[in-house]
């Protein structure tokens, strides 16, 4: 099993996985210690899946704990994921196994009513199979993510970037305090610097004006490290801060964004890379070449075999 930070299942891991492949394991919590994902939890199967669910979700969740869920139904292959807090997985498990990924944010979304409801009832009236049916919570926290308040020195400089009175701005999540940071600034920036200012080592949100460019297109960079540069808690926040981070700059901040990229904080940022990400079409036109016709006669030469 893998997820967006990387982590791989272990032989433990995958030795779970295959009792599950043999119906031996009507439900898995699986959870995040010491960077190691581990059975925390799981359940043999009874005649009902439903008495299976009643007599172990949510019960078996700690809400400060995320993990993911693995819950088969009556069918031997009839899977779900369900990921509780931040994080959506799955590789080793093999996807073709797994009907749906359920993202919760609220332990009592698990309940056996809200379920039924929201997944199964909306799979019955849009008449979708089970292997092409994507559930989408409709959870409003789920939508949301984690929402951080993000700091007030932060929210001055976003308000002045917005106004372009700054080129840069370069923020962090702060773990310890569940908030959004400055990180850094630079009031004029230039394309040739940017890659300089991208940490190496940590994930960053950055808002960068490209100001050389045509209409100063403004460049959101979520910024990915490698994940041995940083802890599993981090790169989840990251990701899971992320959208209501850009729905509170562009709604209360007045940051106007042009493109959001998601970078290898080892990619080189210039400006033929930005250029590409804001008009691939306008410039590969641009970089065509006219190839002139060959003109008659002037082709390879053809034999005709002439007709005895």
């Amino acid at each position: 099993m893998a997820c967006q930070t990387g982590i791989r299942a272990d032989e433990q891991l995958l030795n779970f996985f295959q009792s599950c492949k043999q119906c031996k394991v009507r439900m898995g919590k699986i959870v995040i210690n010491n960077e190691k994902m581990s059975v925390n939890f799981y359940a043999e199967p009874t005649k009902d899946w439903r008495k299976d669910w009643k007599g172990n979700l949510p019960n078996c969740l700690d809400s400060y704990e995320p993990c993911f869920i693995l819950f088969r139904f009556d069918s031997s292959h009839d899977w779900i994921l369900i990921s509780f807090a931040d994080d959506k997985a799955s590789s080793d498990f093999g996807q073709s196994f797994i009907r749906a990924e359920y993202q919760v944010a609220n332990r009592n979304d698990l309940t056996l009513d809200i379920f039924e409801s929201r997944y199964l009832n909306a799979n019955t009236t849009s008449n979708t199979t089970t292997t092409t049916f994507s559930f989408a919570m409709q959870s409003s926290q789920t939508m949301r993510g984690i929402q951080f308040p993000i700091d007030q020195d932060a929210c001055q400089l976003l308000k002045s970037f917005a106004k372009g009175e700054i080129d840069f701005v370069q923020m962090s999540v702060d773990t310890l305090n569940e908030a959004i940071k400055l990180d850094s600034s630079k009031t004029k920036l230039s394309v040739e610097g940017l890659s300089a200012e991208i940490s190496k080592q940590k994930p960053r949100y950055s808002l960068f004006r490209f100001a050389e460019a045509e209409d100063k297109p403004v460049f959101f960079i979520y910024s990915v490290p490698p994940s041995q540069s940083c802890t599993i808690k981090e790169l989840m926040l990251f990701s899971s801060c992320k959208a209501p981070f850009l729905s509170e700059i562009q709604n209360e901040c007045g940051v106007k964004i042009t493109k959001k990229i998601e970078v290898d904080s080892r990619d080189k940022l210039d400006e033929e890379t930005l250029l590409n990400y804001i008009r691939p079409e306008a410039l590969a036109t641009a970089q065509e070449q006219f190839i002139r016709p060959t003109r008659p006669g002037n082709g390879p030469r053809r034999i005709t075999k002439v007709a005895q």
